[in-house]
C-alpha cells in the first residue's frame, strides 16, 4: 500500500479556532432575530484542536488519490511534542442513513482500518497551530464493499498516545463502475420571518446588513444566480485574500506534487468559502425559487424612504410608543439587492407563499378565513409589484412542510396543484427500508385529479441546516452532502428515484458552500440536476408512502388561540377605522397578516411585542382623526351657534366620519339639527356648525365624538366643551313683559275697586261739609251780611235759604245737623242711608 504523508512543520501562533461542524442548527433562527451571517474568515469563541478543510475528491473511484487537508492547533497550556495526525476508515460501507447519523455524531464504532499518518517535526507550543496533509490512493485502501459511503475519522495524537482531538466524515466510493444517477431538484429559498411591525417599524436592523452582497440574503441571490456577478467586487478581494493564504500555507508544507485537484467532484476550495464564484459549470443546474411576498414587502419599504428600527436596549414607554425608536435612512443594501432579484429571477420556477407564510390550519380553525384569503391575494399582488412577474400558482410549500386536510383544500382552492412538503406530512410505509421518490399522489377533496406530493428530503434538510461557518464547517458540509445523496442511490442502485432538496427557509450557508452544493449537484455522478416542476406523479406514484398525516406536532405547533384572540381584538379596532375611510382602503392588513405568520409559531414573547406594537399604532393612526379641543364657550341669549372643527391628520387618506354631540343637562341647554356627516380629504380640517338653545342661565358641558356611518364611535375618548348661558336678549325680554302684563290684568280689578271706595268716601266728607255751611246760614247772618253786594244782587235771607235744599235733592227733610256716620262706609264702602 502506498501511502503519503506531507508534513507542515512550521508552526505559527493563531487566534483561537471555533469547533468543526458537528451538531445541526434548527430548522430557523428564533424569529424577530436576523439569521446570523457566519464569519467570512470562521472566527468564533471557542477553540477547536483539528479541523478538516477539505477532503477531495468527493466522489472517489479506483484511481483516485485521497487527499484531506487541515489544521491542528494545540489548545492546552502545555506544550505538545510528537504530535500525530491519522486518518483512520473502514473497509465496509456504512449499512444506511441512519448510519451516518450515528458516525457524524461519534456515537458508531470508529473506523478500525489505519490510513496514513503525520507526525510534527517539532513542538506545537499552547494556541499554536500547524497544518496538515494526508494522502492515500484509494486502491490502497482496499474499500471492499464497492458502491457506498465508507466511514472516516482524522484524529490526532501527542507522543503518549492521548488523543488532541478527532474529526468524523466519509468517503463516497464509487468502485469505478457506472452508476445510475438518481434526480435531485432544488429549492432556493429566498425568505425570512416577518421584519415590521407597523408599514414604518423594523423589529431590527438585520434585514439590512442581510442584504449587503456577503449577507445572508445577498449570498443567497448571487449564488443561486451562479455566476458569481453579483458579490464580483467582495468576491476579488475575498479571492485575492484567499490566495494569499494559500500561498502562506504552500510555504509551511512540503508536497510531492501527487494533488490531484482534476478528479471529478473535487470540491470546493478555500477560494469557495471565501466567495470565490463558482464554475460555470454550475450554471447548468435549474432551481426553483421561493419566495415569501412578506420578505419582499419588508425589502422594498427598507429602500423606498426612510424607516425606523426599534431599540432593543431601551424599554418602550406605553405613553410615548416612539421613545424606543431610531431613524434611518433609505437602505441602498435593499435597493441594490431587488435590482439584482429582478434580474436574477427573471423567467426562472418561481414559488410564492401566502404573504408572510400565514398559519393557515390555525386561521382556519379560529374562523379567520378572511385572512387566509387576503394572505394569498395580497402575495400574489406584492410578487407581481416589487419583482414585475408572477409566480407559479400551481406550486404550494406550506409551514414546516406540514399541512391537514382543511390546508390542502383551501390551497388546492387558491390554484396549487403541487404541494412541497416534509416526509412527516407523507412518511415511508413501514415496510420501505429506502427513501421513497419524491413525487406521490395526493388527493384532494372535490377535485376530478389527483394533486402531485412534492416530499422534500427531512436528511437533506438537515444537512443543509448544520452550521457551517466556522473552520472546516463548509468542507464538512460538502461531503456530507455528498454521502447522503450517494446512501440514497447505493439504497436501491439503478431504480429511478427523485430527492428535492429543500434547505431551512432562513437558511444561511457559509460563503461559498451554496454554490459548491450546486456544482457537486451537476458534478457527482450519482445525481442528476433536474427543475422542481419537471417533477411528475403518475398512477404508481406515491406507493412507498402512507396517506397525507398531520402529526401531533403539526397541530401542537401551530399559533396559539390566546394569540389569534389577541390577534382578533386588534382587528377590531382597525375594522373601526377602515369603517371611516372614504378610499376602502385597509391599510393594516399587511400588518395583521405579519402577526398571523406561521414565523411565531412558539415565539410567544415575540409574537406579543409585535401585537403590541401593531395595537398601539392602530391606535395613534385613529387619533389622528378627532374633534379639535376648543375654548369655553359663553352664550349670552337664547340661541347661538357653536362652530366645532374636525380633523384629519392622515397624511394619505380621506376619511368619513359623523359628528356626535350631547349635553349634559339639555334642559338648560339644547342642541338643534346640523349637518354631522363631512369627508375630509388628507390633512384637512372642516368646521361643523351646531345651533344651540338655552332656557335657563348656568353652566353646562357638551360631549363630542366622532363616529361611522353605523354609529360606531371610532375611539373612545370624548372632546368637552363647557358652555355658560349669562343671559336671555330681546326674546326673553318680550317674555317678561308679557308675564308683567298678565299680572297687571289680574290685580286691576281690585285697584280700581279701592280706587273707588277711596273716592267715594271723599265725595261723603265734602257733600257733609256743606250741608253744615247752609245751616250756618239759614239760622245767623253771618257779620256783614250784605256788605260788598253790588247792585241788584238779592239779599241774603229768605232766598238763600229756600234755596238750601236744592243742594241736596236726595234728602227730602232738614238736615239734622248731625255729622254722617262713616263707619258703615269704611266697612262696605256704599253710601250712608
Amino acid at each position: 500500500m502506498r501511502r503519503i504523508a506531507h508534513l507542515g512543520a512550521v508552526t505559527a501562533t493563531a487566534l483561537a479556532l471555533v469547533p468543526a461542524l458537528a451538531a445541526f442548527q434548527p430548522a430557523h433562527n428564533a424569529p424577530g432575530e436576523p439569521a446570523a451571517a457566519p464569519s467570512a474568515d470562521g472566527a468564533a469563541d471557542e477553540a477547536a484542536p483539528l479541523i478538516v478543510e477539505g477532503i477531495t475528491p468527493q466522489a472517489v473511484d479506483e484511481e483516485s488519490t485521497v487527499t484531506v487537508t487541515g489544521r491542528i492547533t494545540n489548545t492546552t497550556d502545555e506544550p505538545l511534542t510528537d504530535v500525530s495526525v491519522r486518518l483512520r476508515y473502514s473497509s465496509y460501507p456504512l449499512s444506511g442513513r441512519d448510519a451516518l447519523d450515528s458516525h457524524a455524531g461519534g456515537e458508531g464504532r470508529e473506523p478500525q482500518a489505519l490510513g496514513p499518518t503525520l507526525t510534527l517535526d517539532q513542538e506545537l507550543a499552547p494556541d499554536a497551530s500547524a497544518p496538515y496533509e494526508l494522502e492515500a490512493d484509494a486502491e490502497d485502501l482496499g474499500l471492499d464493499g464497492g458502491f457506498g459511503v465508507y466511514p472516516l475519522t482524522v484524529d490526532a495524537v501527542d507522543g503518549a498516545g492521548e488523543r488532541i482531538g478527532a474529526q468524523n466524515t466519509f468517503l463516497p466510493y464509487t468502485a469505478g463502475g457506472d452508476v445510475d444517477p438518481i434526480e435531485v431538484a432544488w429549492l432556493w429559498p429566498l425568505m425570512d420571518s416577518p421584519q415590521r411591525t407597523d408599514d414604518d417599524t423594523y423589529l431590527d436592523n438585520g434585514l439590512d446588513a442581510s442584504l449587503a452582497p456577503d449577507g445572508r440574503l445577498g449570498r443567497l441571490l448571487s449564488a443561486g444566480a451562479q455566476s458569481g456577478a453579483l458579490s464580483e467586487e467582495l468576491t476579488e478581494e475575498e479571492g485575492a485574500e484567499g490566495a494569499g493564504e494559500g500561498a502562506d500555507q504552500d510555504q509551511d508544507t512540503e508536497d510531492d506534487g501527487n494533488g490531484d485537484g482534476g478528479d471529478a467532484g473535487g470540491g470546493g476550495s478555500d477560494a469557495a468559502e471565501d466567495g470565490a464564484a463558482p464554475d460555470d459549470a454550475a450554471g447548468d443546474v435549474p432551481i426553483t425559487w421561493a419566495v415569501d411576498p412578506g420578505l419582499l414587502d419588508d425589502v422594498d419599504r427598507l429602500s423606498s424612504a426612510g424607516y425606523q428600527v426599534l431599540d432593543g436596549s431601551a424599554q418602550t414607554d406605553p405613553d410615548d410608543p416612539d421613545s424606543s425608536l431610531q431613524d434611518h435612512e433609505a437602505s441602498t443594501n435593499a435597493q441594490m439587492w431587488l435590482e439584482q432579484a429582478n434580474a436574477v429571477i427573471g423567467d426562472d420556477p418561481m414559488l410564492a407563499t401566502p404573504y408572510a407564510t400565514p398559519d393557515i390550519a390555525a386561521l382556519l380553525e379560529a374562523g379567520l378565513e378572511d385572512d387566509a384569503d387576503d394572505a394569498v391575494s395580497l402575495g400574489r399582488q406584492t410578487v407581481q409589484r416589487v419583482l414585475g412577474r408572477s409566480a407559479d400558482p400551481s406550486l404550494a410549500w406550506p409551514a414546516d412542510g406540514l399541512m391537514n386536510a382543511a390546508t390542502r383544500d383551501f390551497l388546492s382552492a387558491n390554484g396549487a396543484e403541487s404541494f412541497v412538503l416534509g416526509d412527516d406530512a407523507m412518511p415511508a410505509q413501514p415496510w420501505v427500508q429506502h427513501t421513497p421518490t419524491a413525487a406521490a399522489n395526493l388527493p384532494v377533496e372535490d377535485a376530478e385529479e389527483d394533486a402531485t406530493a412534492l416530499v422534500a428530503d427531512s436528511g437533506l434538510t438537515d444537512v443543509l441546516a448544520q452550521d457551517s461557518s466556522g473552520p472546516g464547517g463548509s468542507a464538512l458540509a460538502r461531503q456530507r452532502f455528498a454521502a447522503e445523496t450517494a446512501m440514497i442511490t447505493a439504497e436501491r442502485p439503478g431504480t429511478s428515484r427523485t430527492v428535492v432538496a429543500a434547505p431551512p427557509r432562513d437558511w444561511n450557508p457559509a460563503p461559498g458552500l451554496a454554490e459548491d452544493l450546486l456544482e457537486a449537484s451537476d458534478d457527482l455522478p450519482w445525481l442528476d440536476p433536474v427543475a422542481l416542476t419537471d417533477i411528475e406523479g403518475g398512477d404508481a406514484a406515491g406507493q412507498d408512502r402512507q396517506e397525507l398525516t398531520y402529526a401531533g406536532q403539526g397541530a401542537d405547533a401551530e399559533l396559539s388561540g390566546d394569540h389569534l384572540d389577541r390577534v382578533k381584538e386588534i382587528r377590531s379596532d382597525i375594522r373601526l377605522f377602515n369603517s371611516i375611510l372614504a378610499d376602502d382602503e385597509d391599510p393594516f392588513r399587511p400588518a395583521v397578516l405579519r402577526l398571523e405568520s406561521a414565523w411565531w409559531r412558539g415565539e410567544e414573547e415575540t409574537a406579543a411585542q409585535l401585537r403590541t406594537r401593531v395595537a398601539a399604532s392602530v391606535r395613534e393612526t385613529k387619533s389622528q382623526v378627532r374633534v379639535m379641543s376648543g375654548e369655553p364657550v359663553t352664550l349670552a341669549s337664547k340661541n347661538g351657534t357653536l362652530g366645532i372643527l374636525v380633523a384629519n391628520d392622515l397624511s394619505d387618506h380621506p376619511v368619513t366620519v359623523h359628528l356626535s354631540i350631547f349635553s349634559e343637562n339639555s334642559e338648560r341647554l339644547s342642541i338643534g339639527r346640523f349637518d354631522n356627516s363631512m369627508e375630509i380629504g388628507p390633512g384637512g380640517k372642516t368646521t361643523v356648525y351646531v345651533p344651540l338653545s338655552a332656557k335657563i342661565n348656568g353652566r353646562t358641558v357638551l360631549h363630542m365624538s366622532l363616529h361611522n356611518a353605523d354609529g360606531e364611535p371610532i375611539s373612545s375618548e370624548e372632546v368637552t366643551t363647557p358652555v355658560n348661558v349669562t343671559g336671555l336678549g330681546t326674546s326673553a325680554l318680550l317674555i317678561s313683559g308679557a308675564a308683567a302684563l298678565v299680572l297687571i290684568v289680574a290685580l286691576a280689578p281690585r285697584a280700581l275697586r279701592r280706587w273707588a271706595r277711596k273716592r267715594r268716601r271723599r265725595a261723603s266728607a265734602s257733600a257733609g261739609a256743606r250741608v253744615g255751611t247752609a245751616r250756618m246760614i239759614s239760622g245767623t247772618a253771618a257779620p256783614g251780611a250784605g256788605e260788598g253786594a253790588e247792585d241788584g244782587d238779592p239779599p241774603v235771607g229768605e232766598d238763600d235759604a229756600a234755596a238750601a235744599p236744592d243742594a241736596m235733592p236726595h234728602n227730602g227733610s232738614e238736615p239734622s245737623g248731625d255729622r254722617p256716620d262713616s263707619s258703615a262706609d269704611s266697612t262696605d264702602g256704599s253710601r250712608p242711608q
